[in-house]
């Protein structure tokens, strides 16, 4: 079974695989702390360590469940040290269809949190939050405003904190908004780094996310927290040959106390996952930041392979709501109604699991996933083994194969699930040494979010499968 998060040598980029969007770093107890946008996904914000920002691996998450006030849209969490706890500032969605800025507390910075509720919400939308303090040592929070929802303008906002950091001392003051033209009328995502006596606020322009994205990162400079704001004229960390889109930095302190930048991108051919990739920052000759960009090749993910020992390790996911029954015995997955997911780290992969038809109306599965609603997949209902997808929601079938005679049930072998992720989605069902096709090859599913595996029982609401194995092996 493989635990955490594998990560490639050190020097190379990714520096983590796998949809790690927005991401935040903090330099603590001789290591150093990483967390990320987790979208519709929980547990929300994953929290992951390393020793020399090389290698990595999952330690826990900021929520393992939602908070009661939040529905959805886990976005852009920034951990920073204050007063001897660490404070998790994020954005999300709530119930009431607010988008808020929010704050979480804990000891240590694996946690457990806890949640302290909205700061500020609004039907604009309120989102990227970024704790800092100025030239006095004061604490403020900066944010954008998300006017772009509303065909509005998307000013970078600025507030300070009452004394401990969990609510807003006055109303917030503009820093700047969209001006230059390689901005496209959008900027958000501010990191701020501090150097020599100056202010240099890193931000965000253009389309973030998907395949027709042109995001690119610039950056501002001011003797003063707040301004005025000189913006440099060009972006300095733009789309190159091996990556696109870069953008949403976070700004953290290198072994030697140098500055670094930890930003996200899409690696080229992988229209799903925005990597986690890491540069050092220099300054030039007119006294502006430069982006050291890694020239390292891009390796690609590794496989992973999941035999179920004592208990599920700290990479499962689900879509956000209620967690699906699962729990191990004897060495194999005991999964209810729902979907239980790992992230594949790419979109070119072939997932094999062999599962157990279910008793109680069970209707076990394998499938790719780019959230909830887009899906591609193949599950076992009753004498035949079924292909489907789902679009936005919308489920429809397309193929199905009858079992063999004399099918294993539960307590007496398995059948194997197979979904191939290419440019196609290839569905198959195995059994007796046998593969045989499911329905013709499909689309991919809308990459919302990063590729997951997801390991599926459909059917009645107390349905239950036994998953003997999954293995994720990169194509």
């Amino acid at each position: 079974m493989l635990a955490g998060i594998c990560t490639p040598a050190a020097g190379a980029n990714p520096v983590v695989h796998g949809d790690h969007p927005d991401p935040s770093l903090m330099r603590a107890g001789g290591g150093w702390y990483a967390t990320s946008t987790s979208d519709d996904w929980l547990p929300a914000f994953p929290i992951l360590y390393s020793p020399d920002l090389a290698h990595w691996r999952r330690v826990g998450a900021v929520f393992p469940r939602r908070p009661r006030w939040a529905a959805r849209d886990f976005w852009a969490p920034e951990l920073v040290r204050r007063g001897g706890r660490v404070l998790a500032y994020y954005a999300a969605l709530a119930r009431d269809g607010r988008r808020c800025i929010a704050v979480a507390s804990a000891g240590a910075a694996r946690g457990p949190y806890l949640d302290h509720g909205p700061l500020l919400c609004s039907r604009v939308g309120e989102i990227d939050p970024l704790p800092v303090t100025d030239e006095q040592g004061a604490d403020w929070l900066l944010w954008k405003r998300d006017g772009n929802s509303r065909h509005r303008p998307t000013p970078i906002l600025a507030a300070p904190l009452v004394p401990g950091g969990l609510s807003l001392a006055a109303p917030p003051r503009e820093l700047f908004r969209a001006d230059e033209p390689w901005e496209r009328g959008l900027v958000e995502a501010p990191a701020l780094l501090r150097h020599h006596g100056g202010f240099y606020l890193f931000y965000s322009a253009g389309h973030c996310c998907g395949r027709n994205c042109n995001y690119a990162t610039g950056v501002a400079r001011s003797s003063s927290l707040l301004g005025p704001w000189e913006k440099r004229p060009d972006p300095v960390l733009t789309s190159g040959a091996e990556i696109r889109c870069p953008g949403h930095v976070g700004v953290v302190r290198g072994p030697a106390h140098e500055p670094m930048l930890a930003y996200h991108a899409y690696v080229r051919g992988d229209p799903s996952n925005r990597q986690l990739l890491m540069a050092a920052i220099g300054f030039d000759a007119a006294g502006w930041p430069r982006v050291e960009r890694e020239r390292d090749p891009y390796p690609r993910a590794p496989g992973a392979r999941f035999g179920f020992g004592a208990s599920l390790d700290a990479g499962w996911e689900w879509p956000a709501g209620r967690r699906p029954p699962a729990w191990v015995a004897s060495g194999r997955l005991l999964l209810g109604h729902g979907a239980l997911g790992r992230q594949a780290g790419t979109t070119r992969f072939t997932a094999t699991a062999v599962v157990t038809l279910g008793g109680a109306g069970a209707r076990p599965g394998l499938a790719v996933m780019g959230s909830e609603g887009n899906t591609v997949g193949i599950e076992l209902r009753g004498a035949r083994a079924v292909a489907w997808r789902s679009d936005e929601g919308r489920r429809t079938y397309t193929g199905a194969v009858a079992l063999p005679p004399g099918r294993p049930v539960a307590g007496a072998g398995g059948i194997g699930l197979r979904v191939t992720v290419g440019r196609r989605v290839r569905l198959a069902m195995g059994a007796r040494g046998r593969w045989r096709a499911v329905g013709e090859p499909q689309p991919p599913p809308r990459w919302a979010s990063g590729a997951r595996v997801a390991l599926t029982v459909n059917g009645a609401t107390r349905a239950r499968a036994r998953i003997d194995s999954l293995a994720v092996e990169p194509r």
